[in-house]
């Protein structure tokens, strides 16, 4: 995972952090108001504990909703030639034979494929900076998928994305030339990608042509390079 994506994540921690230490100071002062200049009765103490809960609630929902719902496009990557250049945002869930075969079935003459694949990360995972078993799985994921393709004979590379799939996308269209991109998700009960809505989002995001593709995924299994 590069660098870049790293501090990115960071990024959104220290955000994370800042919002938290605001609300943190707001109570401390409220409290300290109260204590000093007035004289709160047991009901007008548990009012105020209700709104301090209240407040961490409103931020925890800031934390978990913000950074995710920020895409800054890049500015897109220009070819120096007509060939046709496919970019693969796959979910890590995605079969990567069968990822592979609806790939080679859309190359259309392609001269080159870039995978990304974004890092699947829940709410809590990302407060709690727990994020390496998902950067994980989702590098062996593309380094499979790189592989078959590579030795289907198709010019390909891959990189892992960061848990923004539209970030991962427009980052990716900022140094891929693509002419087309494809969202390859698994099968809707297993995919958040169909609840977000994410064909249409991304098609708004890029003058590039954006089509989706569902592909079988593999049960989770131990060790998936020795099965391959």
């Amino acid at each position: 995972m590069s660098s870049e994506n790293g501090g990115r994540g960071w990024d959104a921690k220290i955000h994370v952090a800042v919002i938290f230490a605001s609300i943190a100071a707001v109570l401390v002062a409220a409290g300290l108001v109260a204590a000093l200049a007035l004289e709160l009765p047991t009901l007008g103490w548990v009012a105020f504990g209700v709104v301090s809960l209240i407040m961490v609630g409103l931020g925890v929902v800031a934390t978990l909703a913000v950074p995710r719902l920020r895409v800054s496009a890049q500015e897109p990557a220009v070819a120096h030639d007509r060939g046709r250049r496919l970019l693969v945002v796959a979910d890590a869930d995605c079969g990567e034979t069968a990822l592979c075969d609806e790939i080679q079935a859309r190359l259309g003459g392609a001269v080159a494929v870039h995978l990304v694949v974004p890092v699947r990360v829940s709410h809590l995972q990302f407060l709690a900076n727990d994020e390496s078993k998902q950067e994980g799985d989702a590098e062996e994921s593309m380094l499979i998928s790189v592989g078959l393709l590579q030795r289907r004979g198709i010019s390909a590379t891959g990189s892992v994305g960061t848990d923004k799939p539209l970030e991962s996308m427009t980052d990716a269209l900022g140094s891929f030339p693509a002419t087309h991109v494809l969202l390859a998700i698994p099968p809707k009960g297993e995919s958040y990608w169909l609840e977000r809505g994410l064909l249409v989002k991304a098609r708004a995001l890029t003058e590039v042509a954006v089509t989706q593709v569902v592909v079988a995924s593999t049960a989770p299994v131990a060790g998936k390079r020795a099965a391959t």
